[in-house]
């Protein structure tokens, strides 16, 4: 128990402090207190008579860097409030409470509130401003925007404390209002906050727990940035009355296909098309996956009179705000974006942004959160959920759009809310014929930007996917896990294949293919048809290359692919340990496996492999084979990442169920930077930095081959393609780390 006289901190981030100061929560910055007296505060009416959480005990359950639980449990009520904060991005914490009641409690009226300095001299409603008056008592401030959900206050009379705003969400149990106050002359300060008024029958809470609030907290660095938000708001109201007054004249809708922006400090994020999203490494270059599952759907559109459009913000370098003002010129009917683990908080940040444009939004993707009904009962700005393989229920739901039915329950793969907003979700799609799909939509992105070649193969490359699916039984693997119901596997006519390859070719001038299937080379003799094929053709001058099993490799099988171009191949490896591949459920025969990575390089065939560190078994020992490994192999090319449970996969359940999950803080679920779980035999940090060693002992070995001359060559390419700024600093760096740095990592781990 927290005592009542005392000060603690819970949470820090960038310039911010919560602290635990004298039985209140309250938010510093710079060290100057934001909020005032009782800070963060809960009010609850009750018979017409309030009650808050000032008067209430503190403990805290939680803390750890960056996260903190904190139980309140009110002396007056019979309530319990688990308060959480979590540090978010870009001076951003999440807050979020969860309600425990002891017995029957009728509840009239709900409030979360922060009391703020008195010293702020105006308050802000989404695109509204006001100016708050002297104290004289409690009043409300005049809001014409009862829907917004972005309330906050900004300057104040010395200038010493920074714009403030709170980002809330709806309620499933009644309406939700902002909330903005000036208090009493005894309590001399200013109230941002929301209340939520239930509905006669959701008034009464049983014995049970209950989703109370889920807000974030944001501290603009300037007024400047405050600004940008509060037009963003404004344009977004006009938007919204603009397309509410529009009459369509005719009954087509216009479908907007998005891959969304996503950046983090200055680096891009990889989602759509991704088994493995993330945050982009510096050392990933311009690797850029093509988003095949929006532009299969798409295209499946488009083939049925569907007037849609597909927009890539990643490819196309568009910035959020870039992304928000384009909304303004596009006319559109429907919303269709994709969703990703890691980037799942910024995705929602963003779309609750443009939700005021009153056009359904329909979301898809690996995320499996989403695929549960109290997600859609928690994101009303959320219209409709797509899961699996969405091309057919979205083809389906926008023909019913069109046709201005209210009711899907026909439509297999769909999540979705009837009249009454209960949240239904139908039966899962069943699999379908690949065959039926048309050739994915290219024409509206950049091709040129798509970016994944194996061995070098030539630039412009296209990727395209020969089927789908894996039967064999990765635990941490994605796809096959969330979007393909297990162990399913589906080819692609290899003529259609081949005659997709040849438009790409003949027609649209790409240099090379990149095959992005999950495992390319399964079924001996359809491998050795395509060949023909292609051979047949004559297209087997354009290089190509693939994603493939190493073990399910022949001496035939790789003749006949080389014969018919084939450049490179990517082979997962993950580890060199028999025991630790087989527990993972890969299985992969790694006496064969090497057999034929000698043999496809003694082809000429150029190699890329990919290890994952922290699968069950592993240890120091086996991380140090595995990279002996790579470097004995000597591929062109290597990849080393930290094993990464995405939610849904086997490997999380199994983790999740041993309590070995660190964080359910989705954002850090990225294998360059961050060990989110506790593996076997070693700690986090060494996890992430055997991952760091690792490339440091690869970059040594690239080193070696490539000898003084090689250095020499390299410093005049860099100098002839970027200049001598560049080349400069990267040689400065390179004698640093060779002279200073080198000894740290090279032979340890």
């Amino acid at each position: 128990m927290l005592e009542a006289k005392g000060r603690i901190v819970l949470l820090q981030k960038d310039h911010m402090e919560i602290f635990y100061e004298d039985g209140n929560i309250k938010l510093y910055f710079d060290g100057k207190e934001i909020t005032f007296k009782t800070g963060f505060n809960v009010a609850i009416n009750t018979a017409g008579m309030w009650t808050d959480s000032s008067y209430a005990t503190w403990k805290i359950l939680v803390n750890r860097p960056g996260h903190v639980i904190l139980k309140n449990t009110w002396k007056q009520l019979p309530i319990n409030c688990l308060w959480e904060f979590k540090v978010d991005k870009e001076s951003c914490i999440r807050w979020s409470i969860e309600m425990e009641t002891e017995e029957f409690l009728e509840i009239d009226e709900r409030r979360v509130a922060i009391v703020i300095s008195p010293i702020y001299t105006t308050w802000i409603n989404s695109h509204e401003e006001g100016k708050f008056p002297q104290i004289i008592g409690w009043q409300d401030m005049p809001l014409e925007n009862f829907s917004s959900k972005l309330i906050g206050a900004r300057f104040s009379r010395d200038n010493s404390l920074p714009p403030l705003t709170l980002e809330f969400e709806g309620s499933k149990f009644g309406r939700v209002f902002p909330l903005i106050q000036n208090t009493s002359s005894e309590i001399g300060s200013h109230i941002i906050g929301v209340s939520f008024k239930d509905s006669l029958d959701k008034k009464c809470y049983r014995e049970g727990k209950y989703d109370f609030f889920f807000g974030k907290i944001y501290v603009c660095k300037n007024e400047q940035e405050m600004d940008e938000e509060i037009e963003i708001k404004r344009r977004l109201l006009l938007n919204s009355a603009w397309r509410k007054s529009k009459v369509y004249k005719n009954k087509n809708a216009k479908v907007l296909l998005v891959n969304m922006p996503w950046q983090s400090d200055g680096k891009y994020g990889v989602r759509a098309g991704s088994r493995w999203p993330h945050i982009k490494d510096r050392s990933e270059g311009n690797y850029l996956p093509f988003p095949f599952f929006l532009a299969y759907s798409a295209s499946l559109l488009r083939k049925n009179s569907i007037d849609a459009n597909l927009i890539d913000c990643i490819a196309e370098g568009i910035s959020e705000r870039e992304f928000i003002d384009n909304l303004f010129q596009k006319e559109f009917d429907v919303l269709v974006t994709e969703t990703s683990t890691p980037s799942f908080y910024y995705d929602m940040q963003l779309l609750k942004k443009i939700s005021s444009v009153e056009i359904p939004v329909i979301l898809c993707g690996s995320h499996p959160e989403i695929y549960k009904p109290e997600f859609l009962e928690r994101h009303d700005f959320i219209d409709f959920v797509l899961f699996g393989e969405y091309e057919s229920t979205l083809f389906e739901l926008v023909k019913n759009i069109i046709e201005g039915k209210k009711e899907f329950s026909s439509i297999d793969g769909l999540i979705w809310k009837d009249d009454k907003n209960n949240v239904i979700k139908n039966k899962p799609r069943d699999l379908f014929d690949l065959n039926m799909l048309p050739w994915p939509y290219r024409d509206s992105v950049p091709m040129k930007k798509y970016w994944d070649l194996p061995g070098d193969i030539p630039h412009p490359s296209v990727q395209m996917v020969a089927s789908r699916g894996c039967p064999f039984s990765c635990n941490f693997c994605l796809w096959p896990q969330i979007l393909f119901n297990g162990k399913t596997y589906r080819t692609r006519d290899v003529k259609d294949v081949v005659d997709e390859m040849e438009y790409l070719i003949k027609e649209k001038g790409f240099k090379s293919i990149y095959f992005d299937d999950d495992t390319f080379n399964i079924g001996k003799t359809r491998m050795m048809n395509l060949c023909n094929e292609i051979v047949k053709r004559g297209l087997n001058d354009t290089p190509w290359a693939v994603m493939a099993r190493a073990d399910l490799m022949d001496e035939q099988i790789l003749n006949a692919m080389k014969t018919a171009g084939l450049h490179a191949v990517k082979y997962g490896v993950e580890s060199v340990s028999q025991d630790i591949v087989n527990r993972c459920g890969k299985c992969l025969d790694l006496k064969k496996a090497e057999e034929m990575i000698k043999y496809t390089k003694s082809l000429g065939i150029y190699v890329h492999l990919t290890f994952s560190f922290g699968l069950p078994g592993e240890t120091k020992e086996t991380i140090k084979r595995a990279i002996d490994y790579a470097l004995q192999l000597n591929p062109q090319s290597v990849q080393f990442s930290i094993i990464t449970p995405f939610p849904g996969t086997r490997l999380f359940e199994e983790l999740d169920g041993k309590q070995r999950i660190l964080t359910k803080d989705w954002s850090l679920y990225d294998g360059h930077y961050n060990c989110i779980f506790q593996p076997d035999n070693l700690s986090t940090r060494e996890l992430e930095d055997a991952k760091q060693y690792a490339y440091r002992m690869w970059s040594e070995h690239q080193r070696r081959n490539r000898g003084f001359r090689g250095d020499v060559r390299r410093f005049f390419d860099y100098y002839h393609n970027y200049g001598l700024g560049v080349v400069s600093r990267k040689t400065v760096s390179y004698l640093s780390y060779f002279l200073f740095n080198r000894k740290k990592f090279i032979g340890k781990i």
